[in-house]
């Protein structure tokens, strides 16, 4: 993904035989995400308002780019992690030995499945810290619309990587597991979602005010 240019990589999700969704496409938003984050802080340097910020604004922009690199290499992941699933439904289950190792086998894989969403959900709260940190430093101007934009970046993000953790979990006949991993995924979701909707709103304030 990241050696491709957009077109072929938009080439690539729109193809009926590529290997990338939803997924994949919504973490790659999530590093859209963190780079504005990168993009607004960089802005920043050099102010006077910010001299003794400095070095703040250095670490926040390190940390954006690692954030950047690690969801783009969450969305190769998560485009490589279904595809061992399919080929485990093509298990035998002619016996019942068979079907509950097959059953087995499969559930496992679709726990895997789930995982990458899920760390891609986990990793969007990091990128909050820096929008976050944004709005603490009372960053102003025009540039208060790519935090916004960001924040709306984000909030797609998590309400898509939520979508595909569950429809990996859904279809888990272990019911411990099942509700385990449903239970992680929800209290991930609302701790997020929440944080987002909420520097969202400072945000939108500070545009409209």
């Amino acid at each position: 993904m990241k050696d491709k240019t957009i077109k072929e990589w938009t080439q690539e999700l729109a193809a009926k035989d590529g290997k990338y969704g939803g997924g994949s496409a919504a973490s790659l938003v999530g590093a859209y995400a963190a780079s504005l984050a990168q993009f607004v802080f960089q802005l920043q340097q050099g102010k006077e308002k910010y001299v003794d910020n400095e070095d703040q604004i250095k670490e926040a922009i390190q940390k954006a780019e690692i954030l950047t690199e690690k969801l783009l290499d969450l969305a190769e992941i998560d485009a490589d992690v279904f595809e061992p699933v399919l080929d485990l439904f093509k298990l035998p289950q002619t016996t019942p030995e068979e079907k509950a190792y097959r059953r087995e086998k499969v559930d496992q894989g679709l726990k895997d499945a789930a995982k990458p969403p899920f760390d891609i959900m986990k990793k969007m709260d990091e990128v909050l810290d820096l929008f976050a940190e944004l709005l603490e430093l009372k960053v102003r101007g025009s540039i208060v619309d790519d935090i916004a934009v960001g924040l709306f970046f984000t909030e797609a993000t998590i309400e898509s990587e939520k979508i595909n953790c569950m429809i990996n979990i859904q279809s888990i006949k272990n019911e411990t597991i099942r509700q385990e991993m449903t239970q992680k995924v929800n209290e991930v979701y609302e701790q997020t979602i929440q944080r987002t909707r909420m520097l969202k709103q400072e945000t939108l304030k500070i545009i409209n005010h």
